[in-house]
């Protein structure tokens, strides 16, 4: 690497050959900058030729610590051009052979990063940074107005003294000085507390605008690799700062205060050998803005606990049902950002179409379909995909007033979808399994399949999850279409609809059997964790809502049932 001081970067190949000369521009992929001359031969040679340069100015725009990320093995001194998901670390091939020689999922460094800068991890980091940037600034504003309160109320108070006093004899004079040095010290102390807490809040914004300055950095200067060592640095640091605000909320100048007088009762029975004229109370609630948390934050909490099925334990919420009783054949759902909750109807008949819930569970509206939908997802943060296989296609609607944005595999008997990250999975009957990115609608992928009726898909990582309900079959297979297990039970009769939680339990809807039965991410323990004596009849559709670990599970005849996951 080109030696980097704070006013000069010198060119790489001429120090190479012991000469200094100003780089003008910066190779990412070669590491190292590079001088008018050197910038020649590097355009024309076959190993360079595709390289993507930026100036020098823009790559000192870069924060330190992405420019200082390794591209090769301190151990090993081999390139670091591979990812264990397990560890979530970069490593050559030298580590993997001594230290992840038994992790699932070692993959390609460079297949790992593609269009990072697009996914969904790098707009979930985005996020967090905008909420808590949000949240803290709100914060803020309701912190100075509880002291514009207090001094409000401080005003208010002094004339309530003051008419007291004109009612009392002359001598009380004493007492109303001492009342009211005692007021203004009280309303000083709580003051001083709440504005520590607007000066912390104050020093969060700007750390929280830092990142999201680097991210913008990044994202025009960085290298793909780069950029998504850099999101997950400072993703780290964002649950990090999520976590001391956790901590800042439950500060003494976080409490909603007030303050009020109590009068002696000496003073109110006008009697003249009275001590005090009154006392200075103040009242203390917690604000009610809440943070709700982020996945970072989720994922961080369930890591510190036991994840496996047997301590699964699902928190009944609530019941809701479509506000009628014919023409109902549910086969999906999906819980949105906002926690409402949409059911596809696959009925021919008038009322089927998209049907859509308030988070408590109240009716909102009926989504007319040009025909029955079937497979539902969320893409693209907010927008969702729905399957038409009579119409032979996915329709892209957007979440506010359902409009349909573009279609999708147009031509194709579509039927379940998933997403993970940036990828859309879908089934089409007949043909197999299409991997398609949602950003470009470009099929990356498809895998054949030799389940006869293929219906419903889940991606969970690298693994695609498969129902078979003709053989009451769940498989797991890797993205080259290999069975890496697969699960059979009596108390599974009739698979349907497939969800995974957080750390990677699956749930699966048997419709037969009337229940949902939790599986290991491995495939070798199940749990039947809902059934009839839960009110479940036909289950269809099941789904999971990371944000909030919250479980929908839908029956054939539009009776839902929402659940609050946890661990025991």
């Amino acid at each position: 690497m080109a030696m980097i001081t704070e006013s000069n970067i010198y060119c790489g190949p001429c120090e190479s050959q012991h000469s200094t000369t100003v780089a003008q521009l910066w190779c990412p992929n070669c590491d190292e900058g590079l001088c008018s001359k050197c910038m020649e031969y590097h355009k024309v040679s076959k190993s360079s030729r595709m390289h993507k340069t930026i100036t020098i100015e823009n790559f000192k725009t870069l924060p330190d610590f992405v420019r200082n990320i390794d591209h090769v093995c301190s151990s090993h001194d081999n390139a670091l051009d591979l990812y264990c998901s397990v560890h979530e670390q970069v490593c050559c091939m030298d580590c993997v052979s001594v230290d992840h020689s038994e992790c699932r999922g070692i993959t390609s460094l460079t297949k790992v990063v593609q269009g990072v800068k697009e996914s969904a991890f790098y707009h979930t980091v985005m996020k967090n940074i905008e909420d808590l940037t949000e949240f803290a600034t709100k914060l803020q504003t309701n912190r100075r107005e509880n002291v514009a309160m207090l001094q409000q109320e401080k005003d208010l108070l002094i004339g309530v003294v003051k008419s007291k006093r004109t009612e009392i004899t002359s001598h009380l004079d004493k007492l109303e000085k001492h009342l009211l040095q005692e007021l203004d010290s009280t309303i000083n102390l709580e003051s001083q507390q709440i504005d520590q807490a607007v000066s912390h809040l104050q020093r969060k914004i700007c750390t929280l605008k830092e990142y999201k300055n680097q991210i913008y950095a990044i994202t025009d200067n960085a290298t793909d690799i780069q950029a998504f060592l850099a999101l997950k640095e400072i993703d780290r640091n964002v649950v990090h700062e999520e976590e001391t605000m956790l901590c800042v909320t439950e500060a003494p100048g976080m409490k909603e205060t007030s303050v009020r007088v109590e009068f002696a009762n000496e003073i109110v029975g006008f009697v003249q050998e009275g001590k005090l004229m009154g006392n200075i109370e103040l009242t203390k609630i917690s604000t009610n803005m809440h943070f709700p948390g982020t996945k970072s934050q989720l994922v961080k909490t369930l890591s510190d606990i036991q994840p496996g099925i047997e301590n699964i334990k699902l928190t009944f919420v609530n019941k809701f049902q479509l506000p009628f009783d014919m023409d109902i054949n549910i086969c999906c759902c999906v819980i949105l950002p906002d926690e409402r909750v949409v059911m596809a109807n696959n009925s021919n008949e008038e009322k089927g179409g998209m049907h859509i819930f308030y988070k408590g569970g109240e009716y909102q509206k009926h989504v007319v379909c040009t025909s029955s939908p079937f497979g539902i997802a969320v893409i693209n943060k907010s927008d969702i995909a729905v399957s038409f296989y009579t119409e032979k296609s996915i329709k892209v609607y957007d979440s506010d007033n359902f409009n349909v944005k573009f279609v999708l595999l147009d031509g194709h008997y579509v039927f379940g979808l998933s997403v993970d990250s940036d990828c859309l999975v879908s089934v089409v009957r007949n043909i197999g399994i299409h991997f398609i990115n949602c950003s470009s609608g470009k099929t990356l992928k498809i895998l054949p399949s030799d389940i006869e009726l293929l219906t419903y898909v889940h991606m969970t990582g690298e693994n695609t999850l498969i129902t078979d309900y003709e053989k009451d079959v769940l498989y797991c297979r890797n993205r080259d279409g290999d069975t890496e297990w697969k699960f059979s039970s009596h108390a599974m009769k009739g698979p349907r609809n497939i969800c995974t939680d957080t750390v990677g339990n699956i749930f699966v809807a048997a419709f037969v059997s009337d229940s949902i039965i939790a599986i290991s991410p491995d495939g070798k323990e199940s749990k039947k964790v809902l059934g009839v004596e839960d009110g479940l009849k036909n289950p269809k559709a099941v789904c999971f809502s990371p944000m909030t670990s919250t479980l929908v599970v839908v029956s054939q005849t539009g009776s839902a049932l929402k659940y609050n996951l946890s661990y025991s």
